[in-house]
């Protein structure tokens, strides 16, 4: 269990607070920021919430309005934060992952503490109050809500089922524990509605997801007798289908749904070139390890990497390790 006394005694202290998150946001790092800034919102503080890359469509309910997630730099600039006391980093620790909003962190002259729940991790400058453990970072929101003697109130208990669910796969991933339904339990009593969450997450998709998704299954491949299975995303698929890069979240799981397969990759063409590498492993087979050989990282089951090469070059790299992992005395062999 994380000491949260370092938190509290920043919001006994300051007033005005900056929370920023990973790029390409998932449920965690949204749902996340949600429940801090209720949190913090709830102690009477002036909380900014600015990311370096677009909310998803699917997590507009989180911020109904439309007012609690910014852009840096389209919406706000760096004179806009420079009243900002505190800064709280949500579900990363390096800093590649903070995107533009890295120029800001690296400026910031006040407190920096990281909330995370991941294996790896860089020096921010920062107070780190992690649990590599912890299924979601809104689980350690959690804990802090309720250290900080704060409230569920629908939007907080909102937020963070929502980053429970997500970061557990719909509580089906190997990270799902008693203790997570248990607090999905407690966030469903404080107001979250399970069922209105999985409909817009799940059941509310663009026409542009879907032909996405069709496109990307189509392309599937299996190598080493079926024990890797991956699909790949190119600008031109985006493009052709009218999806989004947000339209790719979650695709990748399709790859290890194949039965048989010990490790899946999607690999996802990024608008200002290079790759991203998303892995999935149902077998123990340690994916932040692996990214981590590419300067990637994440979990155990579940990790990423950005590469700066062209879609076949970092296809073929990332696969030489996977296939090294999986049997090095065949490695390269392919089916």
């Amino acid at each position: 269990m994380i000491d949260w006394t370092p938190l509290a005694d920043l919001v006994e202290k300051y007033d005005r607070f900056l929370l920023t998150t990973h790029i390409r946001p998932d449920g965690d790092a949204l749902g996340s920021e949600v429940g801090m800034a209720g949190l913090l919102r709830q102690k009477g503080k002036d909380v900014k919430v600015v990311n370096a890359s677009r909310t998803p469509p699917r997590y507009d309910y989180l911020d109904p309005d439309g007012d609690l997630f910014t852009i840096y730099p389209d919406q706000v600039n760096a004179a806009d934060l420079a009243d900002r006391q505190v800064a709280i980093i949500l579900d990363l620790s390096a800093w590649k992952q903070l995107g533009d909003v890295a120029d800001v962190i690296r400026a910031f002259k006040g407190p920096k503490v990281v909330v995370d729940h991941h294996v790896s991790q860089d020096d921010l400058g920062a107070i780190f109050l992690k649990d590599t453990t912890a299924e979601a970072t809104g689980t350690l929101v959690m804990q802090a809500v309720k250290a900080l003697g704060g409230t569920f109130t629908k939007e907080v208990s909102t937020g963070l089922l929502t980053a429970i669910a997500m970061d557990t796969g719909w509580f089906a991933h190997p990270n799902t524990k008693p203790s997570t339904l248990r607090s999905v339990a407690e966030l469903i009593e404080a107001g979250a509605d399970i069922n209105g969450i999985h409909r817009d997450l799940f059941e509310r998709n663009t026409l542009g997801r879907v032909k996405l998704m069709g496109e990307t299954l189509a392309s599937l491949q299996t190598e080493m007798d079926g024990r890797i299975a991956y699909t790949a995303i190119s600008r031109e698929d985006l493009e052709r289908t009218g999806a989004i890069a947000a339209d790719s979240e979650d695709l990748v799981d399709y790859t290890v749904s194949l039965r048989g397969v010990e490790v899946g990759v999607l690999f996802i063409e990024q608008a200002r070139g290079g790759v991203k590498a998303s892995l999935r492993s149902r077998t123990g087979l340690d994916c932040a390890k692996l990214a981590g050989l590419l300067g990637g990282g994440g979990h155990r089951a579940a990790a990423g990497l950005t590469l700066a090469d062209d879609l076949p070059t970092s296809i073929e790299r990332v696969l030489a390790i996977v296939r090294s992992a999986l049997d090095p005395a065949t490695a390269g062999a392919q089916s």
